[in-house]
């Protein structure tokens, strides 16, 4: 088989159990820019590597003759993804399906058009301040209608603690305040008008949207699978918890026991995400879940798809879908790769999928301050994240530690065979590291 996979160069890494499960077949990876082949070991099972600054369709096709299969592990290129697969004759992906997953605005919209209203927030991408008035006097949240991992793009926006994006207001009043004091509030709704383009989301045009906010009262329920033949396949489920900026983290509790941490915070990030089986879900909750993701793809008409998301917030016995993912994502590959790239390969494959290992993908919770010296910590390196940082003397631990912190990145892959035990492990391993630093 010819086998394209569409990626950013950031995203490499979610490429990965792609590359592994495919070893045999014809690779190409299309991405925007070099990488070193070093840091990046398992890219050497593709057989070329095209690079195009903005996934030129000509340059692609001149270099490709015939394709048999297009992966895409960067929403934002669905768009090429269906243009690719329109040429070399492959029915998957529609422009206008293309179109919907890689806008969370639209997802949002398209939702309530085919009958799933009840299960998205109310959102509006607005470009006048009256518009608001749709949340009435509601918490509210902004992000950016496209990318991922917490990416922003508003001027100004700084990641960890950004202005704008990603972040939750008491109500409109709150959010419309902090225009005034920043002294943007015309400027916010010109920005809205007209977009902005990035490269890092091939010049897609992006927009800040706001949405209703629902706290979850326990941790999200997050499935992630995959489509084939039209038909929806959950794997498994994904919890995941948030800390709030500003707050001190208590490494003796569990996840589960800081999940109520992120109330009421203006920005709270991902704490940590582990694994629980498809029969640990409530069951009732499992149908409506499964429900929810294939009428999306029936609507749609999509044949093949990897998908992680939406999160389900779980609001007064209510499940309220925030944002669906459309590709494999990170906890997924790590989650392969621990179950010795079986679970791909098998989704692939067509085979019975086990997960022998179950997963926590949890950031450190290290008393923050500057590292004088830090001991050998070879003993621990099996638990570190193949993205961390170093760990070395001058590096600065910030008081603000979460899975998307671009400044300071460095998380544990926590394994274990029940919830308790992973949570139990996470401890531990963050104990024995904190036991390694000396400021």
């Amino acid at each position: 088989m010819n086998i394209i996979i569409l990626t950013h160069e950031r995203s490499l890494n979610k490429a990965e159990g792609l590359l592994v499960a495919y070893k045999n077949e014809n690779i190409t990876i299309v991405t925007d820019s070099s990488f070193d082949k070093n840091l990046r070991p398992y890219t050497v099972r593709a057989k070329q590597t095209i690079i195009t600054k903005n996934f030129n369709l000509l340059e692609i096709t001149k270099k490709i003759d015939k394709c048999d299969k297009i992966w895409c592990v960067s929403e934002n290129l669905l768009p090429i993804q269906s243009q690719l697969e329109s040429y070399y004759g492959i029915d998957n992906l529609s422009p206008f399906a293309a179109e919907v997953l890689s806008n969370k605005q639209l997802f949002d919209d398209f939702c309530r058009q085919i009958g799933l209203g009840d299960y998205v927030p109310v959102s509006i991408t607005p470009t006048f301040h009256n518009q608001l008035n749709i949340f009435e006097n509601n918490e509210i949240f902004t992000k950016p209608d496209i990318g991922t991992g917490n990416n922003v793009f508003y001027p100004g926006s700084d990641q960890n603690a950004p202005n704008i994006e990603y972040r939750r207001w008491n109500n409109k009043h709150h959010f419309l305040q902090q225009l005034k004091d920043k002294n943007i509030h015309n400027e916010f709704f010109e920005f809205n008008k007209k977009g902005i383009y990035r490269e890092r989301f091939n010049y897609k045009r992006c927009k800040i949207m706001v949405q209703e906010y629902h706290w979850s009262e326990e941790p999200s329920a997050i499935p992630i699978g995959f489509v084939k033949d039209k038909k929806v396949n959950i794997t498994c489920y994904l919890k995941t918890t948030k800390v709030k900026f500003g707050d001190v983290l208590n490494p003796n509790k569990t996840p589960i026991e800081l999940h109520s941490i992120s109330k009421k915070s203006d920005i709270a990030k991902d704490l940590a995400v582990w694994i629980v089986s498809n029969n640990e879900v409530d069951q009732d909750r499992h149908r409506k879940i499964e429900y929810f993701l294939q009428t999306v793809i029936d609507k749609l008409q999509i044949k093949d798809l990897f998908f992680a998301g939406p999160d389900f917030h779980i609001s007064n016995n209510k499940l309220i879908a925030i944002d669906f993912n459309p590709r494999p994502g990170q906890f997924m590959n790590i989650l392969d790769k621990v179950n010795n790239y079986t679970i791909l390969s098998n989704i692939i494959n067509g085979t019975p999928i086990e997960i022998k290992t179950q997963l926590l993908w949890g950031c450190t919770m290290l008393t923050p301050g500057k590292i004088k010296s830090i001991d050998n910590l070879d003993n621990l390196k099996s638990f570190f994240n193949a993205q961390n940082i170093d760990l070395k003397s001058g590096t600065v631990i910030p008081e603000f530690q979460n899975l998307q912190n671009k400044d300071f990145y460095f998380n544990l892959n926590i394994t274990g065979n029940s919830e308790q035990e992973l949570f139990d492990n996470y401890k531990k391993i963050n104990q024995l590291l904190q036991d390694c630093i000396s400021y």
